[in-house]
């Protein structure tokens, strides 16, 4: 028997192989399988049965092992991946590997040791010598990890000769599997002594006081109801020790017991407060008796909830989720920012309790493979989380829900496949016959497009829910501050405008809260020598260092890489002493918050700060149970409910605003937008001062007056003039390597090729990228732009370039991102 199995590499293709007759009966369509490959060996899955090996002109290798009891893949999820994988113009192999938990996989790995022999002409080899060099620090290491340091021009050919001229020692080992079930040991009488006279027998036999007070532990957690009680938790009543317990076992009166203990990121979080009961408005009603009518029906529809922030979207999602699991069905919630899930996992728990697993990447590898294996086994029937959450392994798949739909976290961009998980979610929903809920306060533009071509159904939440006095409540008052004009009035001193100021004193005095937006981390964007212009540049990336500041002089600190650097006391290239600190990050605001309510609690939330396991959890607490002021980036703009916000400041409106992208205006709007609708969500009236040097802007003068509908009439018409989305379809080409030249010419070649199969596809570039060097590796792009609703014919130029070119050079990368939201 033969099977085709595809491999996590970027090859468009399956592999077969012969399955040795004791492994016949184990193997399934969907399970893993550790295969040879060339000399290498990989965790592959199978994908379908193979042809009869007779038919066969090459010569067919076998299988090694199967990995798996139960497919850890189902036929939906195959079908799903090998969509993805189709249109987005990547490999099914890759798509199937952001399908499986971290820590499954089983392959080869190249163990590296420096020796003590002379390394020759090494020595002054470019990459030779930094390899030696990193030996050198790290004695025992892999050829994975010394391309993690210096980069992946680091070709395994090069690595051999090395070890084949005894400069280094190189061994070919196969990896474990990262991450399995944890166990945890519990103890039970042996079988013999279970009556519960036993016990008091026992304690008579027994000599030894500990092993009598581990005795009477075990028989105490029995009479509780716990006859088969962790052995820590004996160990600890009984004040005992382990060779206590192994003498028992020894003696065959107690049995220890393995039993499969289940990592949660929901243990650390408090129990969820009972969900309120209230009724839904009318709105509401109609938009969820159009949802639940095609769960009820078993057919597919995509639903556009656009709602006004405080509208209700949530309630509409929790009620239609009832709806899918009363009729055995499963579902999947996703939002857009890790920032997000702590307050909807409680929002959820409080409903569906147990049912839920959390998918997402600050959990730890056994988390997500605990979680992962509660959906795949129908233990749990909710999968929440970002992106990756579309995959979960659900079967009887019922309903969808994207939150926050217009959010670019959706798109996955670094490592292939780059999909876009609303897109994505709308096929699954098609595929299961289930259905999907778009929601958000501002829309994409495609998703509106979709809505007014029949694609979509849209559903309208116009109205805010109102308050707990049964009030309606209003959209905030909008307030413009032209910092122009503010300096001119010498009202202006600083990152905070004098209104801006005052408004915050005010809203401490009444004991309310008040959140302000900066989406820029860091103390100062730019350092820059007032003498000579010198600023700093990351030595690896072209883009400028931001000094952050952990007490004293601080760090500069690179936002692409991580590199850090100290702080120049004087210029490097002229010798100056006079260094300003130019733009304003978030560290810099929060020092001058300190001196504007100096007796106020201020927490600071962005990348910095939310580092830790549940970081964003810990600070949203904390301003739950009454701090002052929430600074952050734009990751406190979008999902966030507190009753007592009733101002919210936006520091520079015009962050991103004139980002070269079509896309900036759009972004810049919805940011807006969502952060104002933070500000007066319960009884309280609330405020929102928007600091900008362009009031004028469309997106600033639109997000002033929570006018989605003009915005989208301006927007769409530019969009339709220029045949970018929704009126079109864009892709970009990433051409990637250390050496420029070398970038270059691959970049050339492939759009060369490009334009040869291009047809009625719009083929601009190859140009350098916007930021051109990241982690010493140069960048060029190339872009593809077609007009009309179909992406095939481009789909198919990067399928010809792709197999025309082949694969480039050790070191270098071409990646294709078909949708891309970055075009530059």
């Amino acid at each position: 028997m033969t099977v085709n199995v595809v491999l996590p590499i970027p090859v468009d293709r399956a592999y077969t192989y012969r399955l040795p007759d004791p492994m016949a009966d184990a193997a399934q369509v969907g399970c893993r399988v550790l295969v040879p490959l060339r000399n290498r060996r990989l965790t592959g899955v199978i994908v379908e049965e193979g042809p009869p090996e007779d038919t066969l002109d090459f010569a067919v290798k076998d299988v090694i092992d199967v990995l798996d009891d139960v497919p850890a893949c189902t036929p939906e999820l195959l079908d799903l991946t090998k969509w993805i994988a189709d249109y987005y113009v990547c490999s099914w192999g890759e798509t199937l590997k952001a399908a499986l938990p971290a820590g499954t996989t089983v392959e080869s790995q190249h163990e590296l040791r420096r020796t003590d022999a002379d390394p020759g002409d090494w020595a002054d080899h470019d990459v030779g010598r930094l390899v030696l060099q990193n030996l050198a620090e790290h004695p025992e290491t892999t050829l994975s990890a010394v391309r993690k340091r210096l980069g992946p021009a680091v070709p395994l050919a090069l690595v051999r000769r090395m070890a084949a001229d005894g400069a280094i020692e190189m061994e070919t080992t196969l990896s474990d599997e990262q991450v399995s079930a944890k166990t945890e040991t519990h103890l039970r009488f042996a079988p013999a002594f279970q009556h519960r006279e036993a016990a008091a027998d026992l304690i008579e036999q027994l000599r030894g006081a500990k092993q009598k007070a581990v005795i009477r532990a075990l028989a105490g957690f029995r009479e509780e109801g716990t006859p088969e009680p962790r052995q820590a938790d004996v160990v600890e009543r009984a004040d005992a020790s382990y060779s206590t317990i192994r003498s028992l076992v020894d003696k065959g009166m107690i049995e220890k017991v393995d039993k499969e203990v289940l990592r949660s990121p929901l243990d650390d979080l408090p129990a969820p407060e009972p969900p309120p009961d209230h009724d839904l408005m009318a709105d509401q009603q109609r938009a969820l008796d159009a949802v639940t009518d095609a769960v009820e029906d078993h057919r597919y529809g995509t639903f556009l909830l656009h709602g006004i922030t405080g509208s209700g979207k949530t309630e509409v999602y929790i009620r239609t989720l009832k709806a899918v699991l009363e009729r055995d069905r499963t579902g999947i919630i996703l939002v857009p920012e890790i920032a997000l899930t702590p307050q909807t996992v409680q929002r959820f728990r409080s409903h569906f309790g147990d049912q839920i697993a959390v998918l997402h990447s600050q959990m730890n590898m056994g988390e997500r493979y605990d979680a992962w294996r509660q959906l795949r086994t129908g233990q749990a029937h909710i999968a929440i989380g970002p992106r990756s959450a579309v995959l979960a392994p659900l079967e009887d798949l019922g309903i969808i829900v994207v939150d926050e739909e217009h959010e670019t976290s959706y798109k996955q961009f670094d490592p292939a496949p780059r999909y876009h998980a609303r897109d994505v979610a709308v096929m699954r929903a098609h595929m299961n016959d289930a259905v999907c809920i778009l929601g958000s306060a501002t829309p994409s533009l495609e998703s509106t497009m979709n809505a007014r071509w029949g694609k979509y159904e849209r559903l309208a939440l116009p109205e805010r829910v109102p308050d707990a006095s049964g009030e309606a409540a209003t959209l905030p008052e909008v307030r413009v501050l032209d910092l122009t004009l503010q300096r001119k009035k010498h009202q202006l001193d600083g990152a905070l405008a004098d209104p801006l100021r005052d408004a915050i004193q005010a809203r401490v005095k009444r004991s309310e809260q008040t959140i302000l937006l900066q989406n820029r981390r860091g103390f100062a964007p730019v350092l820059e020598c007032e003498d000579c212009g010198w600023a700093p540049e990351c030595r690896d990336c072209s883009v400028s260092l931001t000094l952050h500041r952990n007490g004293g002089r601080g760090r500069l600190r690179c936002h692409y890489c991580g590199r850090t650097n100290q702080v120049p006391r004087q210029c490097p290239q002229c010798g100056g002493s006079d260094i300003s600190q130019i733009g304003v990050g978030t560290q810099r605001v929060e020092d001058e918050l300190e001196s504007v309510v100096p007796d106020a609690t201020i927490l600071r939330m962005d990348r910095d700060t939310t580092s830790q396991k549940h970081g964003h959890h810990h600070i949203l607490q904390q301003f739950r149970n009454g701090a002052d002021v929430l600074l952050g980036t734009q990751m406190i703009a979008k999902g966030l409910d507190f009753s007592r916000v009733t101002l919210v400041g936006v520091v520079d409106a015009d962050v991103g605003l004139l980002f070269p992208d079509f896309r900036a205006e759009e972004r810049t709007f919805q940011l807006l937008t969502q952060v104002a609708g933070r500000a007066g969500r319960a009884d309280l009236q609330g405020e929102v001062i928007l600091q900008t040097r362009n009031p004028d802007h469309p997106a600033i003068r639109y997000a002033t007056s929570h006018d989605y509908e003009g915005f989208a009439e301006e927007a769409l018409a530019e969009r339709r003039q220029f045949g970018y989305p929704p009126f079109g379809h864009v892709a970009t080409v990433e051409f990637r390597g250390p050496k420029e030249e070398r970038v270059e010419r691959l970049a050339v070649n492939w759009t060369t090729t490009l334009r040869t199969h291009a047809g009625p596809v719009e083929v601009m570039g190859p140009e350098p990228a916007f930021i051109q060097r990241v982690k010493k590796q140069y960048r060029y792009r190339t872009l593809l732009k077609i007009r009309g609703g179909s992406a095939t014919p481009l789909q198919d130029a990067l399928r010809r370039a792709r197999e025309a070119e082949g694969t480039p050079p050790n070191g270098y990368h071409v990646a294709i991102d078909v949708d891309a939201l970055g075009v530059l």
